[in-house]
């Protein structure tokens, strides 16, 4: 049974930090080439587990596809709904602003991180050598200024929850296909559904991602999802 992505990455950052602060402790003079690794290594992690899941996708549509099809939305039809949506344009203007904050905050968190780096492990090691040894105080003074990069990283560049709209969407018996790359079987557990006649769409958080399908009779879609949908236990 394969880890839930979220486990995964908190997996691989917790080596990475025992790894750059074993490095680092041998040899403290790098500390400049390990912050930039760090944040390297931090992008690249994200790339390949994004590529997984992509494939791990693909192979969930070819299984959904097999079941008994029950309705097809094409992009077409999506993207005339789309035009008359009003408000999109709002909802767009406001999340591009807020995913422009990671980047105008990311120089701050560059000479933060350059000025901390050997004042945090230098105090540790000073505070704690006499008590456990230099090298493991040193050690752990690197895992503590790391530790504290990945808690301040995450709220700061975690991009702002966009909801995905759905270009073209296949419901199974099985499950749905959407945007014929992601497949997800039925029962879908999801955290939140909620419906816009006006606007002629129907949005539900799935995986921590939000997908939005826009759709000319709303209560079809709603009485044909409902089927396959169920609400996550919290």
């Amino acid at each position: 049974m394969s880890l839930p992505q979220y486990m995964r990455r908190a997996i691989i950052s917790i080596l990475s930090i025992l790894i750059f602060a074993a490095i680092l402790t041998f040899f403290p003079a790098s500390y400049f080439e390990a912050i930039l690794l760090y944040l390297i290594l931090f992008f690249v992690i994200s790339i390949v587990l994004s590529y997984k899941t992509y494939r791990r996708g693909l192979t969930t549509v070819q299984e959904i596809s097999k079941g008994k099809p029950i309705i097809e939305i094409d992009e077409k039809e999506i993207n005339k709904l789309i035009e008359k949506d009003k408000e999109l344009y709002k909802e767009y203007r406001k999340f591009t602003k807020a995913s422009l904050m990671p980047l105008l905050t990311l120089p701050i968190f560059i000479i933060l991180a350059t000025l901390l780096f050997p004042v945090v492990p230098h105090v540790v090691e000073s505070s704690l050598g006499p008590l456990i040894g230099t090298t493991i105080a040193r050690f752990l003074g690197y895992v503590t200024l790391f530790g504290l990069f990945a808690i301040v990283s995450i709220p700061l560049f975690k991009p702002p929850m966009v909801p995905r709209i759905v270009r073209s969407l296949r419901v199974y018996e099985t499950g749905i296909v959407i945007d014929k790359t992601f497949g997800f079987k039925a029962p879908l557990y999801v955290s939140e559904y909620r419906i816009s006649e006006e606007r002629k769409f129907i949005e539900f958080k799935l995986n921590n991602q939000i997908f939005r399908v826009y759709y000319k009779d709303i209560k079809e879609l709603d009485s044909i999802l409902s089927k396959l949908i169920k609400p996550l236990k919290q």
